[in-house]
Order: C-alpha cells, then structure tokens, then sequence
C-alpha cells in the first residue's frame, strides 16, 4: 500500500541530494578557477570555442545556485546550459569526440527539475481535492 507521505519523500530526498551535488559542484569549480588564476597569476584567455564552453559552465553554476530557491528555473537554466556545453564541445571544441565528463552535471539540474515537477503536481492535486 502506498502512502501519501512516500512522494514527498522522495521528493524532499531528491532535493537534497540535487543541492548538495549542486553546491559542491559549484565549489569545486570556483575553488579550481581561482587556484588557476592564482597558479597563472593573471585571468585566463580562452579562445572562443573554449570560451563559449566556459561561459555556459558558469551559467550551469549560477543555474545550481538559483535552483535553492526556484528549483524549475535554477534546474532548466543549468540543464539547458550544460547540454548546450556538451554540444559545443563536441562540435567545436573537441571536433567530433564523444561528450566528455560535462554530462555528469545533469544530475543535479534534472533532480532540481524533477523536485520542481513533482512539487508542482503534488500542489495542483491538493488545489484540484480542495476545489471539489
């Protein structure tokens, strides 16, 4: 027999696993970056194939971070960001190679997105049972 508090479960376990792959994401990043900058001693100067990959990287972490508060616009920012990434790379940058480690940030973006769904879904149900 399923319970009703089963889904919100799930959902509030998928939400905090999406933040914390999602905040460690984004802190493993900065930290990398700024150890380059400070190992190089000057801001890095892409060209503009890896530039471009390294613009939608950061809008995938801006994405992670508005997702603690608005799940479905931080997790389909970051989701559309990183396959974007994923496909640049693999026509631009790296020219026909499969894509590389960068699909593994879906995870978060897609649990945000999930959490977002089914919150929403969850909401509408108890809307529609109060309504009639």
């Amino acid at each position: 027999m399923k319970t009703t508090s089963s889904p919100t479960k799930m959902v509030t376990l998928a939400r905090w696993v999406a933040r914390i792959l999602g905040t460690l994401i984004v802190v493993f990043s900065l930290s990398f970056f700024i150890a380059n900058v400070i190992e190089q001693g000057e801001m890095p100067n892409p060209d503009f194939g890896h530039g471009l990959v390294t613009f939608l990287f950061i809008i995938a972490l801006i994405g992670f971070l508005i997702a603690w508060r608005w799940e479905g616009f931080g997790g389909i920012l970051s989701a559309i960001s990183i396959l974007l990434m994923a496909t640049v790379n693999v026509i631009w940058v790296h020219a026909g190679k499969d894509p590389g480690s960068e699909i593994i940030f879906l995870i978060p973006a897609l649990l945000f997105i999930y959490c977002w769904w089914r919150t929403r879904k969850q909401l509408q149900l108890q809307q529609n049972s109060q309504d009639g």
